[in-house]
């Protein structure tokens, strides 16, 4: 029998944050691939160090619901799991085989999803978007360099797609910061795309306000100084993230069907 854990960050400060976890778990148990799959957090309950003592199967597979290669991926999670190392490696730990999956954020999708997220939220014809301006907000970190490579990635293939007229990046905890990178853009329409998990405190709270913008449960659209700013929903509540998972667990050697046999199961 196999098992997928799939770890996410979850937060002391806003319940919503491990909601996509637990909503990804259950698309992925209807979809019957695993003989179980396990949830666990970072800053919740059940926590990474208790998460094995759940698990009864011999071989698992650990998905790490996060953006980025970066400070949780490379140096957090291995630390808590005991693990041999960050993602790709195996440990042999309690009896088991622990398979250590790359984070679903740095799959090659991202990018197409974020450009949905902005389309979607905004509803610009194509002649509309090609005159506005994108920012696609990374968390980012000054421990680990590795945690804005994927931002830049996304950030350059959204830009080469020409679905926008411009597109950048801007980052909450290192330069150049997000509210900077909105400020310098000359567009008089703006699509802010969160490229994170979760509706959590960040994307509902510090973002907005920092930013002088609606929060989310006010509303998507912000007028502001003749200017229309949009800010979207995060890119990791798409249903679709399931089926994500679940590739990275089968690039790890995980027994998992086929794209179009799991969405008919799983309903993604």
């Amino acid at each position: 029998m196999q098992a997928l854990i799939i770890i996410g960050h979850g937060s002391h400060l806003n319940g919503d944050s491990s909601a996509p976890v637990y909503r990804h778990a259950e698309a992925i148990r209807r979809a019957g691939v695993f003989g179980e799959v396990r949830e666990c957090f970072w800053k919740e309950e059940p926590s990474m160090r208790e998460v094995f003592d759940l698990v009864e199967a011999d071989d698992v597979y650990v998905v790490p619901l996060f953006i980025s290669e970066g400070y949780f991926t490379e140096e957090v999670i291995p630390r808590e799991l005991g693990l041999a190392g960050p993602a790709p490696s195996v440990t042999a730990k309690l009896g088991k085989t622990i398979r250590y999956c790359g984070p679903v954020g740095t799959h090659p999708s991202m990018s197409a999803m974020i450009l949905r997220r902005a389309e979607e939220t905004a509803g610009l014809s194509h002649d509309e978007a090609r005159r506005a301006g994108l920012v696609i907000i990374g968390h980012g970190t000054e421990r680990n360099s590795n945690s804005s490579e994927v931002i830049y990635r996304v950030t350059r293939e959204a830009a080469a797609a020409g679905v926008f007229g411009h597109v950048r990046a801007g980052f909450l905890d290192q330069e150049p910061a997000v509210g900077q990178v909105l400020g310098e853009m000359e567009e008089r329409r703006i699509v802010l795309v969160p490229f994170f998990v979760a509706e959590g405190w960040h994307t509902q709270e510090t973002i907005p306000d920092d930013l002088g913008i609606n929060r989310p449960a006010v509303s998507a659209v912000t007028e502001r100084d003749g200017r229309t700013i949009w800010y979207a929903p995060p890119v990791g509540t798409f249903p679709e993230i399931a089926r994500i998972i679940l590739q990275r667990a089968r690039e790890a050697g995980a027994d998992v069907p086929d794209e179009v046999e799991i969405a008919e199961r799983a309903g993604v």
